[in-house]
């Protein structure tokens, strides 16, 4: 049994219904436990589903009636595996009753950021119950624990055959796409359009939202905010640029969706996003930074494509089948 925070969101959530329905076909007993109330995504899970509906920021009741249901949903489906996918998973299955093992994914550099001691002290208690930890790539440990994960196990990803042209000319705007929270950086975004004096839409939403509306019109920025968007690549046109100024990434699946896509983009300089190995001009280490390429770049939006070479080396380890088989002998292994 999966345990997710909701049936979309971000690249967590959409890598664990992808993998879901992938070992479904592989012919493995899977469900999956969506906590959070939200909208679908375009990955639709077609195992059985147990949603929680607790709604997001609901307090500390809901939490309570969220892991109320969680233990019925147990008591009825009798998992052999809980495999924990971020915060709220891991919180609420930590106390659960039953036969069941409890293996926990770690999906980002700094998880519980909001929430530090917490999420240590549940870290400890997960350590405590013999969880097993699978890393989405191995270029993360076990924070908290100061350890390295049992295995490390790529997302899966589908490369949707989108038979996009690659982006010529003129860069007429830039685009966001992600949460809209602290680690994302999206106050970056906004200085980037005021310092290029270009247009920005901003994919997704979030606790920083009032803050980043407030600053736009402060500042005088043309800023469309679309909201939560289950496939925002459809969308993007001629001359659209993507930023990813990120502090901190776990697997940086906004960029691999990028990549697959043929969308330009230039990210953060930090080691989660180093490590795609792009050309130097697709990466900046700060808003004036970003601007800078931007600038050089302002006639030549495909100098900031990434090239095929790219995608192909980081989408070969993300087949769903692939991470199927790799997840079905790693649980075997466990047996």
């Amino acid at each position: 049994m999966f345990v997710t925070n909701s049936l979309s969101g971000g690249g967590a959530e959409r890598a664990t219904n992808i993998l879901v329905n992938a070992m479904l076909d592989s012919g493995s007993q899977v469900s999956l436990v969506a906590i959070n109330q939200g909208p679908r995504d375009l990955i639709e899970p077609k195992c059985q589903i147990f949603e929680l509906k607790r709604r997001w920021q609901g307090g500390l009741l809901s939490v309570l009636v969220a892991y109320f249901k969680l233990q019925r949903s147990i008591w009825k489906w009798k998992p052999e595996y809980l495999i924990l996918n971020c915060d709220i998973p891991e919180l609420l299955s930590s106390i659960t009753i039953g036969k069941h093992k409890l293996i926990t994914v770690e999906h980002a550099t700094y998880p519980w950021i909001n929430r530090i001691r917490l999420g240590k002290l549940i870290r400890k208690l997960l350590s405590f119950r013999n969880t097993k930890w699978v890393s989405v790539s191995d270029h993360l440990s076990i924070w908290g624990l100061n350890s390295l994960p049992d295995i490390s196990i790529c997302n899966a990803t589908i490369a949707y055959p989108t038979g996009r042209m690659v982006s010529n000319g003129e860069i007429k705007r830039l685009n966001f796409v992600g949460r809209l929270s602290k680690e994302k950086q999206p106050i970056w975004a906004l200085d980037i359009a005021k310092q290029t004096n270009l247009p920005i839409r901003i994919y997704g939403d979030g606790l920083l939202k009032p803050r980043l509306q407030e600053y736009a019109k402060e500042h005088n920025i043309e800023i469309e905010f679309a909201g939560f968007v289950s496939n925002p690549w459809i969308f993007f046109s001629e001359g659209d640029l993507l930023l990813v100024p990120s502090s901190f990434e776990g697997d940086g699946l906004v960029v691999v969706e990028a990549i697959n896509n043929r969308i330009p983009l230039i990210a953060n300089n930090i080691p989660d996003l180093i490590r795609f190995k792009l050309e130097s001009m697709n990466y900046a280490s700060s808003a004036e930074d970003f601007s800078q390429v931007i600038l050089q770049n302002l006639n030549h939006i495909e100098a900031l494509v990434p090239k095929d070479s790219n995608a192909a080396d980081i989408l070969k380890d993300r087949d769903p089948a692939i991470v199927s088989q790799k997840w079905n002998m790693f649980l075997s292994s466990l047996t």
